[in-house]
């Protein structure tokens, strides 16, 4: 702030000595020196000085800029003839005193006009210069709120989105539990520590934007291991990430999310052991995270379930269009989910 009324005095004062300092020569020339000049000048750059702040202060007063286009052009145009009258009617009395006998001019509305015109010319510049000041700065606040407003939107989408991930996740694990209350209690009592334990790693990681993919990978191991408890011996798994990926951000339960889709579309599905591999890979400047499971890809409307629906629209938060979710057959008995996102090595706040 402190910088920019700085500029403004410093322009405000060598616009206009610029101005008089022309105007002085032109009259040197004709007239030759006096230091009458001098002083003249000087009491010309301290009244366009003043005319011009108290303009800039009402028009920011009284907010012209955003006035309807005919009444901003007319208030401009009044200041304008206010301003170059009151140095007509500095410089009029000056040239008469100072000239004396070489100013041969008889006063006419004529010759008023022309001193009017001759001032009005340096007054219009600052004008427009002042206004396209004005219009860019305000341009300028403009985007800025617009991008403030545009990261808020995308921050409450992406906490609406976060927020249904978690019921989702819990949904699932608790079906996984109550299958096992009758069954073995036992199993369901271990089921609900593991529980605990998921939803302690899931609240630690809902406030952020992205974790780590080791983080990642220790909640959908514990996940698995629940899950395990349900499935027995048809759910087994495998993980064959590149360790050079292990701190790289993704996400929260984008993983998880794509795991649980194999389990429910997979593994429940069959009656044989199924195996879950997990891969990771850096490939070029992006990073593909892949979930493979046993069973086949049936397309229907709603066969891709609220979870990977919201994973990808919270990639395209993060990422924009960078980022995808792929789902499709990698053979006759196997499905391929597939993630492919830029490699981001530090937390997004």
């Amino acid at each position: 702030m402190i910088l920019r009324q700085r500029m403004y005095w410093a322009l405000q004062s060598g616009g206009w000595f610029a101005w008089m300092l022309n105007e002085a020569v032109l009259y040197t020339n004709q007239y030759g020196w006096h230091w009458a000049w001098l002083y003249a000048s000087l009491a010309n750059i301290s009244l366009a000085i003043l005319l011009t702040h108290q303009y800039k202060r009402i028009t920011k007063q009284f907010a012209w800029q955003d006035l309807p286009l005919f009444a901003m052009l007319r208030n401009h145009f009044i200041a304008l003839c206010v301003m170059a009258t009151c140095l007509v009617a500095l410089n009029l009395p000056i040239d008469q005193y100072l000239l004396g006998e070489n100013f041969e001019v008889q006063m006419s509305p004529f010759i008023i006009t022309q001193y009017l015109f001759n001032f009005m010319k340096p007054l219009a510049i600052w004008m427009l210069i002042y206004f396209f000041f004005q219009y860019s700065k305000k341009q300028l606040v403009m985007e800025r709120e617009n991008n403030q407003l545009e990261r808020a939107i995308q921050e409450t989408e992406g906490k609406v989105l976060r927020a249904q991930m978690n019921p989702h996740f819990v949904f699932n694990a608790l079906n996984s539990i109550r299958a096992l209350i009758t069954e073995d209690p036992a199993k369901a009592k271990k089921g609900i520590n593991q529980l605990s334990k998921l939803l302690r790693s899931s609240l630690l990681t809902e406030r952020k934007k992205t974790i780590s993919i080791a983080e990642e990978l220790d909640t959908i191991i514990d996940y698995l291991n629940l899950e395990k408890i349900r499935y027995e011996e048809r759910l087994t798994w495998k993980v064959d990430v590149a360790k050079e990926i292990n701190q790289a951000q993704i996400p929260p339960m984008l993983l998880q999310t794509l795991v649980e889709n194999a389990i429910k579309h997979g593994i429940a599905h069959s009656s044989k052991e199924g195996l879950i591999e997990i891969k990771g890979e850096v490939i070029g400047d992006q990073i593909q995270l892949q979930v493979i499971n046993p069973g086949h890809l049936k397309i229907r409307g709603e066969s891709t379930g609220i979870g990977l629906i919201n994973s990808q629209n919270r990639l395209t938060l993060l990422f924009g269009e960078t980022a995808h979710i792929d789902l499709k057959p990698l053979d006759k008995n196997r499905v391929l989910a597939s993630v492919t996102i830029p490699y981001l090595a530090e937390t997004i706040a």
